[in-house]
């Protein structure tokens, strides 16, 4: 099996016009490898799909983990369970991201610096990985962005956009406060949307303590209802990671 240079710069060209990048990174290299071992050609044009399809899930990966717009990269790997009272088989179940089939939501909840917005993000970016879409929001810049929405008259874009969203990322509910109007306009967004996306939401408060937040005791029932029927609770603590590693 031999190539020259002419028929190596045709087949380029057509894996450019093909938009087929993984191919065209991988030519070389596969070609070598089935010269030596004298492969097949259906074995070739096997291997340079693989390459493809390899290529293709990279950059959907990368597009998914951009468009979730997550603030740092986290993961497991370097999330120390021992000295907590987080459920590490709890999180590892999680973690294989079953609960996004049946909108199930996670509710982390503990004290600052207690692995919150970490254990979040790690499970989140795995169904990034798995395939599915997500997007993270802090929850006062989530209250600002839909209070703006209401007063450029361009109420519901946001809505719309995250009901194609599979897992929705509330991070830091509690820490600052957001006005009783920013609340309700959260409190719409959950309520349009609840039944077809998962939630994952970081909190300091205790359920009872998130009326504090919304400012309305119905309304902040009706939102307790609608997360915590269907939803996974992790504790994670009261005593602060950086806090335990410095004594």
């Amino acid at each position: 099996m031999m190539i020259n240079e002419s028929s190596r710069g045709d087949v380029f060209n057509s894996f450019k016009k093909l938009k087929l990048t993984g191919m065209m990174e991988s030519y070389d290299e596969i070609l070598s490898t089935a010269i030596k071992r004298q492969s097949s050609i259906p074995s070739v044009l096997h291997e340079l799909l693989k390459s493809e399809i390899k290529t293709r899930k990279l950059k959907a990966i990368k597009m998914r983990m951009t468009m979730a717009k997550f603030p740092d990269n986290k993961d497991l790997d370097n999330f120390i369970f021992t000295g907590t009272p987080i459920n590490s088989e709890q999180v590892m179940h999680l973690y294989g991201c079953g609960f996004v089939q049946t909108s199930r939501n996670i509710a982390l909840v503990g004290g600052t610096g207690t692995g919150k917005s970490h254990l979040a993000i790690a499970i989140a970016s795995k169904a990034v990985r798995e395939g599915f879409k997500v997007r993270f929001f802090n929850l006062v810049d989530l209250a600002n962005q839909l209070e703006r929405e209401k007063l450029e008259n361009n109420v519901g874009h946001l809505v719309k956009q995250l009901e194609k969203v599979d897992i929705v990322v509330l991070d830091e509910l509690g820490y600052l406060p957001f006005s009783k109007n920013g609340g309700q306009l959260i409190f719409h967004l959950i309520s349009k949307i609840h039944e077809t996306t998962s939630f994952i939401i970081t909190t300091n408060l205790i359920f009872s303590e998130w009326v504090t937040v919304f400012h309305d005791k119905k309304m902040t029932s009706a939102l307790l209802d609608r997360i915590c029927h269907n939803c996974e609770i992790i504790e994670t603590g009261n005593e602060s990671y950086r806090m335990r590693q410095r004594k």
